[in-house]
């Protein structure tokens, strides 16, 4: 399952479609079926989409369409399909924001990579 979780190149975590239909134990095609009824009606933004490599019934390697789904989306989707099920979305997303709690930051600038290297000679400093 956590392959299937992923950052997109803007740092954001997203949650792909075929995920919340794992959790959920439901289709995915049902999944996404409320995901374009909750586009339609303007409840949620349209979400990317990713043909992502699945395998079929025969082992096959097969192009499945998937969407990306973002933190408050998926809670509205989530509470679309199935309310008894929201608590196993929450969980997750916990779960999501604690691995990226735990990974280190890359700075993004120049700056960033300066401050990060002063720190670091501090705490070399310090310790020595």
């Amino acid at each position: 399952m956590n392959a299937l979780t992923t950052l997109n190149t803007n740092a954001t975590l997203t949650m792909s479609s075929r995920e919340i239909a794992e959790l959920l134990g439901c289709r995915h095609d049902n999944v996404k079926r409320t995901i374009e009824t909750l586009v339609a009606k303007e409840v949620i933004v349209r979400p990317q989409s990713e043909d992502e490599p699945t395998k079929d019934a025969m082992g096959r390697t097969r192009m499945m369409s998937v969407y990306r789904i973002g933190k408050r989306d998926s809670y509205v989707i989530v509470a679309q399909l199935s309310p008894e099920f929201t608590a196993k979305l929450v969980d997750r997303w916990q779960e999501l924001e604690a691995q990226a709690a735990s990974t280190p930051k890359v700075p993004q600038t120049f700056a960033e990579a300066l401050r990060l290297a002063a720190e670091l000679e501090e705490q070399r400093a310090y310790l020595a």
